[in-house]
């Protein structure tokens, strides 16, 4: 696969620490096409354009206290595997005893690790190259949390970046430049937050949707649970995977060998995916690809804010009498210091910027009215003191907040009124 989703993370952070607008909404987004170029056919020789890099393949480590560790899975036990029928049932995609589906398989995966409950982390390694590309993406149903590391990739610059989104909350944090960015409610920092993370989603199901599957046997771990075993020598063809499958190659290199294994549930839950493949580029370089993927339950609520989280102003947004009112409070993190610009608008407009005399601190509480219509609105700011709403004071509509920055920060807090 090429570096197209690192390259839309980083887009979205651009997008994030630049945008003024309160928007987004409580979707999962996701990409509309990942789709590779992978083929086992024999490369030309005789071209002469330099290979597109494959995921984080100059991948460095740098900073090992901080290194996400590679989660373990129970190994298959010595001897040979039991026969595929000795399983309760079979996953999706599979009959008689042979993969029939992969697509079927690949769906059902997909499917329970976006529903939650599961830690899933993936390394990414090549042989020519230094150093190793990783992400750790955990969902247990009312949070999410994401980190991903890439250094020196084809994009020309290190990627560590950090993401966590609940049902109030979200954050981005950039940790290449340190800039932190939260966000309550309906704010851009979460479209970007979600964003992110469904993108990354789809890294490690193009590593299970392309090779050709073929099942191996069965066998019950320490705990219980019974697991299918797959192998693959080659891939399928990248018209048979579908448009958000992805691949595993960039567009000027060639797969010409591949040795994978995978150990599904009964009900499609991909527990450990290893696959090696064997990579030409169309300038003769020949280089090995290795890929490490696991995924282990989660408990539900069992995810705490990282503590980046803290690094930002925390707010919270609602909107009072008649929606003409909107409070924000000060709920936690640093003091937002006296004659902070902070912008007041909803979607992708403005009405404009207010700022307080004093230090906001855990607890204060702002008052924010509009006075005036349409393109000549002006608001107005109290800080602690909820204000007599003058004759001329205008209802907001849609979704209303404000937003502000200070040092390597950015805080936002929005609300939808329900109002059009």
């Amino acid at each position: 696969m090429d570096s197209r989703l690192i390259t839309l993370a980083v887009v979205a952070l651009v997008v994030v620490s630049g945008c003024a607008a309160i928007g987004g909404d409580g979707s999962t987004a996701t990409p509309s096409d990942v789709s590779g170029t992978d083929s086992t056919e024999t490369p030309t020789e005789t071209a002469t354009e330099a290979p597109t890099a494959t995921p984080w393949d100059t991948a460095t480590q740098t900073d090992t206290a901080t290194a996400t560790p590679t989660a373990t899975t129970e190994s298959t036990p010595v001897g040979d595997l039991e026969p595929v029928s000795a399983l309760s049932s079979l996953p999706p995609g599979v009959e008689g005893g042979s993969v029939t589906n992969v697509s079927a398989l690949s769906a059902a995966n997909q499917r329970l690790l976006t529903a939650g409950g599961v830690d899933v982390r993936m390394t990414v390694e090549n042989s020519t190259k230094d150093g190793t590309g990783r992400f750790r993406i955990a969902n247990d149903t009312t949070a999410s949390l994401l980190r991903l590391t890439e250094s020196q990739g084809s994009i020309g610059a290190s990627t560590d970046m950090a993401v966590y989104v609940d049902a109030d909350e979200s954050g981005i944090y950039n940790r290449t430049s340190g800039q932190v960015t939260y966000g309550y409610g309906p704010t851009s920092t979460r479209t970007g937050a979600q964003l992110i993370t469904g993108l990354v989603y789809y890294v490690p199901q193009a590593y299970v949707s392309a090779p050709d599957w073929q099942t191996g046997g069965s066998y019950t771990t320490d705990s219980g649970e019974e697991r299918l075993v797959l192998h693959a020598d080659g891939l399928r063809a990248p018209s048979e995977r579908g448009a958000n499958a992805g691949g595993v190659s960039g567009g000027n290199e060639q797969v010409r060998s591949v040795d994978a294994r995978m150990e599904v549930t009964p009900d499609g839950l991909v527990r450990a995916l290893n696959v090696t493949l064997g990579l030409k580029s169309t300038s003769g370089e020949s280089y090995t690809q290795t890929v490490s993927y696991t995924a282990v339950d989660l408990e539900p609520g069992s995810l705490a804010q990282p503590k980046w989280f803290s690094k930002a102003p925390h707010l919270s947004a609602s909107t009072e009498a008649e929606n003409e009112l909107l409070v924000v409070e000060h709920t936690g993190g640093p003091t937002i210091e006296a004659g902070t610009n902070l912008t007041v608008g909803g979607g992708f407009s403005s009405l404009g910027n207010v700022s307080a005399d004093q230090p906001i601190a855990e607890g204060d509480t702002l008052y924010v009215y509009a006075t005036g219509e349409g393109l000549d609105r002006t608001p107005h700011l109290s800080v602690n003191e909820r204000p007599t709403l003058p004759e001329n004071a205008t209802a907001f509509s849609g979704r209303i907040g404000i937003r502000g920055s200070q040092g390597d920060a950015t805080f936002q807090a929005g609300v939808e009124t329900g109002a059009e």
